[in-house]
């Protein structure tokens, strides 16, 4: 996931560390309620606009703005990750 998280972020790479601690961060937070990782933590920015992506996703699918095919047809989402997110 953390390269997902990467592609989400890309847009503020040049501002977001994205170091192994900085994984490793995100990591011990999600998994054992570590410390809050730092603000420049890529892979925290990108897990946030990854989840918000996947809701504003399904509403547009829901009221027609937004099919499918548009998400399986752009080469930055892996299918195995489109397909778990839109499992039915």
């Amino acid at each position: 996931m953390s390269e997902l998280y990467k592609v989400f972020s890309s847009d503020w790479k040049d501002c977001l560390d994205y170091s192994d601690e900085s994984l490793l961060e995100l990591y011990n937070y999600e998994s054992y309620g570590g410390e809050k990782p730092k603000s420049n933590n890529g892979y925290s920015h990108g897990k946030k606009w990854l989840n918000l992506h996947v809701e504003m996703w399904k509403e547009d699918i829901e009221s027609g703005l937004l099919f499918k095919k548009e998400l399986y047809e752009d080469e930055k989402f892996p299918h195995w990750w489109l397909d778990s997110i839109f499992k039915e």
